[in-house]
């Protein structure tokens, strides 16, 4: 009897054991149907870039196609950085005015000055299509995307197709020289997504 009375025990423990386990996975499987909703107004938090300006430096590579020679005009090369973590497009230059002259120097990396052609002397080389009045606006032919910070086209290399201008009454002492052309004012740019223009480019404003 005592036998029995075991082996039942034993039974009654493993149909008990299965029997829990079933009822563990039924409730897990019960609480799957439960169903919760969304109160309303639940949201999410997001931040907006800064904006940064652009920074616009001489530079010597590639080196300017169309030289400086008296009444001509020529080419200007530029390096446009941004520092934004998204891309800028410009569309328009603004200039100082016709008599703002640009500086001579002795070799491309604009170290020492060029003896009797400084911005003062004059010159004679400023900005082609300037006017009389600081800050006047002139459109690019083509826009020119500037990709965001870290990006392989930032910073981007553009050659100003005859943007330059040489006086008649430009000093002989002006010859073979490299200038550092006058600060531009300000730029036409606005940021945002957009493809951005390969480097080195070729652009230039024509009135």
């Amino acid at each position: 009897m005592t036998g029995r009375v075991g082996r039942w025990s034993a039974r009654m423990k493993i149909v008990s054991a299965v029997c829990g386990c079933l009822l563990v996975a039924a409730g897990a499987y019960a609480a799957t149907n439960w169903v919760v909703g969304l109160n309303s107004g639940s949201s999410a938090e997001g931040q907006s870039a800064a904006i940064t300006n652009l920074s616009i430096t001489a530079v010597a590579s590639p080196a300017a196609g169309n030289l400086l020679y008296p009444g001509g005009s020529g080419d200007a090369v530029v390096t446009i950085a941004n520092p934004n973590p998204f891309p800028v497009t410009i569309s328009a230059v603004n200039l100082p005015t016709s008599s703002t002259y640009a500086a001579g120097y002795t070799s491309s990396t604009l170290g020492t000055a060029q003896t009797g052609c400084t911005a003062t002397t004059p010159s004679g080389v400023t900005w082609n299509f300037a006017t009389s009045t600081s800050g006047s606006s002139h459109a690019l032919q083509s826009n020119l995307t500037v990709g965001a910070s870290g990006a392989a086209n930032n910073p981007l290399v553009v050659t100003l197709t005859n943007d330059a201008l040489m006086a008649t009454t430009s000093p002989a002492a002006c010859a073979n020289t490299y200038f550092s052309m006058p600060s531009l004012t300000a730029v036409t740019a606005t940021g945002g997504a957009a493809t951005s223009t390969t480097t080195p480019a070729t652009d230039a404003w024509t009135s």
